[in-house]
């Protein structure tokens, strides 16, 4: 028996010539019956890579359509039994922002199928092809199709351009990681130094300074947010998803590195009750590491 279901290939789809006149608001259709109002429904093949639960992947029981306004109608994925997603790629440490299932999954599916198989053949059908900048822009406005809230989108498609202004090599991506580094050494600094202002443990900031702790979470928040808009500039015609990157990760860095804190230490001692000592060891490895680092930062900033 196969380690995971191989979707068998139905017949060969053909891009509708026009726009559906059911799609409404949505722009998706089902590419078998491209007349038919897309139903929601999603058929979901589950496997493990090496039989890893942390490498998790999904094949699609059929493909998915999806008519944008500006590239017009686009099939994921061409080939179903040459295609599989880890559904929507945010870390584990996210996910309770961005879940990896929910009203944006078509677009995410979407998207995967348009930016993979760079180095093969292309994972989906098209009109003309359709390069990673163009598959990130349809992503944004597949999301508002579907009515994803704004803040959110406007995240999600964020974090896709930026990795898109991260990816190739070196010598086309090196602003992007120059603006990239200063933009994390912003939050990171800044952020770090304002939660240690902010729980009293050193007056780290002279815009927090000695104030009611109230106005230190506001003074602090609005830095916080304004500062990573000076690295903008650095991600050239992707400033848009640079600030909005930048200004996201400031504002969820201390819950984040919360959420992370609390995941780490509970995978360690899963892991240790699970019997699994050199796993329990790495995550406690990170637990005290991020214990450490907020540490000397406090002891820095006295």
């Amino acid at each position: 028996m196969p380690q995971h279901p191989v979707p068998r290939a139905a017949a060969p789809l053909r891009l509708p010539e026009r726009r559906p006149a059911h799609l409404a608001r949505s722009g998706f259709f089902d590419p078998a019956h491209p007349e038919r109002p897309w139903t929601g429904e999603l058929n979901l093949h589950r496997y493990l890579v090496g039989g890893d639960p942390a490498r998790e992947r999904f094949r699609l029981g059929g493909p998915v359509g999806y008519w944008d306004a500006r590239l017009g109608p686009v099939v994921v994925p061409a080939d179903p039994a040459g295609f599989s997603t880890d559904l929507t790629s945010v870390p584990p440490v996210l996910r309770w922002l961005v879940p990896t299932t929910g009203r944006h999954l078509p677009a995410a599916l979407v998207h995967d199928g348009l930016v993979a198989g760079s180095d093969g053949p292309p994972s989906y059908l098209a009109v003309r092809p359709v390069d990673r900048v163009a598959a990130d822009r349809l992503f944004r406005r597949a999301l508002r199709d579907l009515g994803v809230a704004p803040l959110r989108r406007e995240l999600m498609w964020a974090g896709v351009s930026v990795v898109t202004a991260l990816t190739g090599p070196l010598r086309s991506t090196w602003r992007a990681w120059v603006a990239a580094a200063v933009t994390a050494a912003l939050v990171l600094v800044v952020g770090t130094l304002a939660v240690v202002d902010l729980l009293d443990l050193a007056r780290a900031l002279p815009w927090m300074g000695a104030r009611p702790w109230w106005a230190e979470l506001l003074t602090g928040a609005i830095a916080a947010l304004t500062l990573p808009l000076l690295a903008a500039p650095l991600w050239g015609r992707r400033w848009r998803a640079g600030a909005v990157a930048g200004v996201a990760t400031a504002a969820l860095l201390p819950v984040t590195v919360a959420v992370l804190l609390a995941s780490a230490c509970f995978a360690a001692a899963d892991a240790l009750a699970g019997g699994s000592p050199r796993r329990a060891a790495r995550w406690g490895g990170l637990a005290v590491a991020l214990a450490g680092v907020v540490t000397a930062v406090a002891v820095l900033a006295r």
